[in-house]
């Protein structure tokens, strides 16, 4: 576990890098500083860069959001996010559920399944399964679906969730919960629920295909969380750096160290921020 002060030194190392979104290269709203100057090094070192989110809508839509921040599509070679790949597996016809869908969502993630043959149905009872996107506000906390799901419980309602973060730092400290956290709480009642984006082995796959013929060995996976990002890049087998200016923002290096010892996980670098 080498800390390190920036990411320079270690880009010759790496042909390849799966970069997360929300913690790393911005907060929802603002690009974390020197982020864009980095990725545009990564790519003048001609590395591919894949941005791989847990993000819970297609990757075009993610695509919008990093243009407005100034991330340009020239930037970068793929983005993976969870929204995408959870669509694609539904999509092909594989999930053993039925097409009729009970939405959890914020109001701007309602669509991602409209142009595929489901139904939004707003009755647990008329569902085939719950769509887990996130709470529909960001006041909203567990309590507010505390009902439903113990409904949806009793009547055996597997749940889709297709964001398995807990919460989510903005750039001036401000947390909110995630989809991650509502469908936790479902496990925890007795719920079934398929689970889609980091850590989860589908999404770094899916991610792998889209660069070719690089060798794991290759790749280094950069995150801020140790729920998601390190056990994912871990179990995948490639090498990752945890940024601890995210999430983990508020610990100090010595407490992060600990944490990751707990875990059982050891990241190979720790850095500040993802920056030059």
């Amino acid at each position: 576990m080498e800390s390190l002060s920036s990411i320079s030194s270690i880009i010759p190392h790496y042909n390849a890098f799966f970069l997360d979104l929300w913690g790393v290269v911005h907060d929802g709203s603002h690009l974390y500083p020197n982020v864009r100057d980095t990725i545009v090094e990564i790519k003048k070192s001609g590395k591919k860069i894949v941005f791989l989110s847990n993000a819970p809508r297609r990757a075009d839509r993610v695509a919008s959001v990093l243009t407005n921040l100034g991330i340009e599509p020239e930037l970068y070679d793929h983005i993976v996010s969870s929204g995408e790949v959870g669509y694609h597996w539904l999509e092909s016809g594989i999930s053993p559920w039925g097409n009729r869908y009970y939405m959890i969502a914020a109001e701007k993630d309602a669509g991602l399944l409209g142009n595929l043959d489901f139904t939004q149905v707003y009755n647990l009872k008329d569902a085939d399964f719950i769509l887990n996107l996130g709470f529909g506000t960001e006041e909203q906390t567990l309590d507010d679906y505390s009902g439903v799901l113990e409904e949806a419980v009793k009547i055996s309602l597997p749940m889709l969730c297709l964001n398995p973060d807990l919460e989510v730092i903005k750039i001036s400290g401000e947390r909110f919960p995630c989809a991650g956290a509502i469908a936790q709480e479902y496990e925890e009642l007795g719920g079934k629920v398929e689970w889609f984006g980091k850590p989860y082995a589908m999404v770094y796959e899916y991610a792998h295909k889209l660069i070719g013929n690089v060798d794991k060995k290759e790749i280094l996976a950069v995150g801020d969380s140790l729920e998601t990002d390190v056990p994912g890049a871990k179990h995948f087998e490639i090498d990752c750096a945890l940024v601890t200016g995210g999430i983990l923002k508020g610990h100090d290096i010595p407490k992060i160290k600990e944490m990751c010892l707990e875990l059982g996980l050891r990241p190979n670098y720790l850095l500040p921020k993802f920056g030059i």
